[in-house]
């Protein structure tokens, strides 16, 4: 299995709207380097098309991110200057690594889901939309709902 660029931390409690927002900066810095990758490394002109619009998409959600951390008087955590990437460049490895991508930003969207700002809770809902339905086109799967069976 290809290792998925992941952020660093997690909020330090829910509710916790600044550093919900810095995980999920660090979630979309380390997606517009992993999308920019898949665009280089794959084999086929659709994958490939496909890595450079999400590079593009992560970009938009990256700059929203970083405005609304600039708009609360805080500080945008630093961009890596690495974010770990598969050792395969077949497609079926790449397509692996874009879902753990994607479900690192769902993951970092559900601490923006739980902030105590309304506005945040609104664009971690859209965020975790967004992600998961990018991880289904990759080939991911939808996990169960915590208390049902998956079937």
């Amino acid at each position: 299995m290809s290792e998925a660029p992941s952020g660093s931390e997690e909020p330090e409690a829910a509710g916790d709207g600044m550093s919900a927002l810095a995980e999920a900066l660090r979630a979309e810095n380390a997606a517009v380097y992993a999308y920019e990758f898949v665009a280089g490394a794959a084999g086929d002109d659709d994958r490939s098309e496909h890595g450079l619009a999400l590079a593009s998409e992560h970009k938009v959600t990256r700059a929203e991110l970083r405005q609304a951390i600039l708009d609360r008087e805080g500080s945008p955590p630093a961009v890596e200057p690495t974010y770990p990437l598969p050792s395969g460049r077949d497609g079926e490895t790449l397509d692996d690594f874009a879902v753990g991508v994607e479900n690192t930003c769902a993951h970092a969207a559900l601490w923006l889901a739980a902030a105590d700002d309304s506005d945040l809770r609104m664009t971690g809902a859209r965020l975790l939309q967004e992600a998961t339905l990018r991880a289904l086109e990759w080939g991911g799967e939808l996990d169960p709902l915590p208390g049902f069976e998956g079937g």
